[in-house]
């Protein structure tokens, strides 16, 4: 299982949220290592080409400059499942979804599923960037375990941000306990008839604090 980090157990996550987390870091790396062997399958026949004599020198830079990209895809997937900062900041909802995304399309037990999160006109929150991301990919890992393809929307709602699970197949409630309490810790709450969560918005949190948008 992946280590906890001192930012972690300040959150006061339950050992049962924990290990939930755990198990898909878990599916995570295993589908990032899965990855490694490709691009190292492919860099071993750029390797091959290039010793060719017919080999076009534009032809085997656009492939490495491709594999590279993906690397640093993978690099970035990591990260996301490291150590996270301490901290509140303000970002963008559809950023956040981005980074979710990535993690899940390296999930091993969602190889042939696909997840959407539709993000694009979100207003932006306040909190730990790590406790929104994380969420979204709990909660589309979860579902699309028995639902398959699944699309979440974030949206805006009055003073909150909301994130749900769209489709026939959604679940009407019961979010697992590692997003339950995530979504709790960043000021917000799971929704009471729909998969999802609510967080507050940044310019509700600077009215709650005196301040103006």
């Amino acid at each position: 299982m992946a280590e906890v980090s001192r930012v972690e157990e300040s959150v006061r996550l339950s050992a049962t949220a924990l290990e939930e987390w755990s198990g898909h870091v878990e599916c995570v790396l295993r589908g990032i290592a899965h990855a490694l062997n490709n691009r190292a399958a492919a860099l071993s026949a750029v390797i091959e080409l290039s010793q060719d004599p017919a080999d076009e020198p534009a032809t085997t830079r656009a492939i490495l400059a491709t594999e590279l990209a993906r690397v640093q895809g993978l690099t970035a997937v990591v990260r996301s499942l490291g150590a996270p900062r301490s901290g509140a900041e303000a970002f963008g909802p559809g950023d956040a979804a981005l980074e979710a995304l990535a993690v899940l399309e390296m999930h091993s037990e969602h190889r042939n599923r696909t997840v959407s999160i539709d993000a694009g006109s979100a207003p932006p929150v306040r909190m730990p960037r790590w406790m929104y991301v994380r969420a979204l990919i709990v909660m589309g890992a979860t579902v699309s375990r028995t639902t398959g393809d699944i699309k979440i929307t974030v949206a805006g709602d009055g003073d909150w941000v909301v994130a749900r699970v769209e489709g026939a197949g959604a679940p009407s409630a019961g979010l697992t306990p590692y997003v339950t309490e995530l979504a709790r810790a960043m000021g917000g709450e799971p929704l009471a008839e729909r998969y999802g969560f609510r967080v507050p918005t940044l310019v509700a949190l600077r009215q709650r604090e005196g301040r103006s948008a």
